[in-house]
């Protein structure tokens, strides 16, 4: 039963006629400002992200934004599904008879911000009704899945709501919370190279808003007990009907061990004990609540990708680097892998291709992170270039820095640090 006290608590500016500092903090991610652009459109805006991204923070300072901007406080209601089970009419019904002390008025403006949405049972319809009912209310929602697991309103909410994809911070983002003057360092990377490195290996284990300055060990223990484990144990079961938990917990670990893996469900169910669509299931609740990242293998055109052969990585190295000792190699790929977004790579018998990039042409990437690359360790890069017609290729080094031609092809080769910034 939702009371008034409970409300109070969530929407304290409704006391304060602000909102305050801790909660709206100062840093402002890149995506924070494409948000401000929909604040006047009817549609609905939904933030979608791993869980501790800073999604509830960017809610906070779109509210401190809007009561800047002279919105009446008592216009803006806040409430969290984290903890709550609660329906949406109990929480209007409260809000109305409690602190508007009327029912919504048709003239005014309001704005009404849910968040870790998809906690409610059936929360689309809910959400499509106050929409429909409501042409004056502005609706934020948020959700710690992916926009896939949040797209039963694809259909239920079509046309009414724009998704963004909130991410782990970027290298970019990351150096700015640490203090560092970006526009400088834009100007000529190169002569920041030294301090950039060691910002490097820190933003490896270090992604999420809250750690950008902790204590290696604080760090690990953040990322095992605040996102992997509540992902597993919280926003994985509740969205799913999983019952082998270990197994889950295996899944991920094996990934983290290996990132890049190239998995043969027939041999993996077998070594867990689970059978092969109960694996597959778990690959893809992990993916769907963002712990785990799915490349298809490219086969015969650039339309088509094989059903077999999936490579995973999990979503960023710091994973990795928290629950495991993988490779510099390997953690360099996830890297790669969490940069690109890329779904998919190419393997043709002995030979591989770590990433295919979509863009205004498609763009092959190797990781190639050591010293003294040889024109050898590009033949399986070459061969997929000339069979495929492409012109330019990456090379992602540990610290190669130029470009050259090999058999007419152009073949660009950076330092992984630097093409974090890029």
């Amino acid at each position: 039963m939702l009371n008034l006290s409970k409300l109070t608590e969530m929407n304290h500016w409704w006391k304060l006629g602000k909102v305050k500092n801790e909660f709206a903090l100062p840093y402002e991610r890149k995506l924070f400002r494409e948000v401000l652009k929909h604040l006047n459109l009817r549609q609905i805006v939904g933030l979608a992200g791993l869980r501790r991204v800073g999604k509830t923070t960017m809610m906070y300072q779109v509210i401190n934004h809007l009561i800047k901007d002279r919105e009446n406080p008592l216009n803006i209601l806040y409430f969290s599904f984290d903890e709550s089970n609660v329906e949406i009419n109990e929480i209007i019904k409260v809000y109305e008879e409690e602190v508007l002390k009327n029912e919504i008025a048709d003239k005014e403006r309001y704005f009404m911000f849910f968040d870790e949405i998809q906690k409610l049972g059936d929360w689309q319809n809910k959400i499509k009704l106050l929409y429909d009912m409501h042409p004056n209310i502005k609706i934020f929602i948020s959700g710690s899945a992916s926009v896939n697991i949040l797209l039963p309103a694809k259909e239920s909410l079509a046309g009414r709501v724009f998704f963004f994809d909130l991410d782990l911070l970027s290298f970019e983002e990351f150096l700015e919370l640490r203090g560092k003057d970006m526009e400088k360092i834009r100007k000529n990377p190169n002569l920041w190279e030294r301090e950039l490195r060691i910002e490097f290996n820190n933003y490896m284990l270090r992604p999420f808003p809250e750690i950008v300055s902790a204590p290696e060990e604080l760090a690990r223990k953040y990322l095992k007990e605040t996102v992997i484990e509540r992902v597993i144990l919280k926003d994985l079961t509740s969205l799913f009907a999983v019952r082998e938990l270990e197994a889950l917990e295996k899944i991920v670990s094996v990934i983290a061990s290996q990132p890049g893996l190239i998995i043969n469900l027939d041999d993996m169910s077998k070594d867990f004990g689970i059978s092969r669509q109960v694996l597959s299931n778990y690959l893809y609740y992990l993916e769907c609540c963002l712990l785990v990242r799915r490349l298809s293998n490219l086969r015969g055109s650039f339309k088509t990708a094989s059903r077999k052969l999936k490579k995973y990585y999990l979503s960023h190295p710091c994973f990795s680097l928290a629950l495991s000792s993988p490779g510099k190699g390997e953690l360099a790929e996830t890297c790669v892998a969490f940069k690109t977004k890329s779904k998919r790579y190419w393997r043709d018998g002995e030979k591989e291709i770590d990433f295919i990039v979509d863009g205004k042409s498609l763009l092959p990437v190797e990781v190639k992170y050591r010293q003294n690359i040889r024109r050898q360790d590009l033949k399986s890069l070459i061969y997929f270039m000339n069979r495929f017609r492409i012109e330019k290729a990456l090379v992602v080094t540990d610290d190669k820095d130029c470009e050259e031609t090999i058999e007419k092809k152009k073949v660009i080769y950076t330092p992984l640090w630097k093409f974090l910034l890029e």
